[in-house]
């Protein structure tokens, strides 16, 4: 009766052991599940926010550009002179206007160190409307390289 009772006992013995081990891997699966999740999340919170931050600095933008072309059509109706529209443009567009180049230009800031550059041309000739030349997302810092680890170049020594 003794042997019998070790046989059943090193039976059970090894189920609990494959016992634990299932439960030690679906533990680990759920965990590795949850990381994942979790980083899922964070990546979609910072895609959400992004995309919120573009979507106001796009909105400025299109102000920006109601107004200029308010006031081009503004100008083109109360003169005929080319030379007197670009002065008048010029006065309430002053710091966003470089008559030098005949543009209209401003950068929205936004997050992450960007800004929404927006470019436009207004056509002060004719009956006046604006042309927009560029509208893009630019980077404002500038991105600095961490080369404090020393990484083999592919070059010998």
């Amino acid at each position: 009766m003794g042997k019998r009772e070790s046989g059943i006992r090193a039976n059970i013995g090894t189920s609990s052991l494959i016992l634990i081990f299932i439960v030690m891997c679906l533990v680990t699966f759920g965990m590795l599940s949850l990381t994942a999740a979790k980083n899922d999340l964070s990546l979609a919170e910072r895609n959400a926010s992004a995309v919120t931050e573009y979507y106001r600095a796009d909105s400025e933008g299109e102000a920006f550009y109601a107004a200029a072309a308010e006031h081009v059509a503004f100008v083109c109706g109360r003169t005929s002179d080319e030379i007197e529209r670009n002065a008048l443009f010029a006065e309430k567009f002053d710091k966003y206007y470089l008559a030098d180049r005949g543009i209209t230009a401003t950068e929205i800031p936004m997050d992450r160190g960007q800004a929404l550059y927006i470019e436009l041309i207004p056509v002060l000739n004719g009956d006046g409307s604006v042309i927009i030349d560029k509208w893009k997302v630019i980077h404002t810092e500038d991105y600095e390289i961490d080369d404090s680890m020393p990484v083999w170049s592919g070059v010998e020594p």
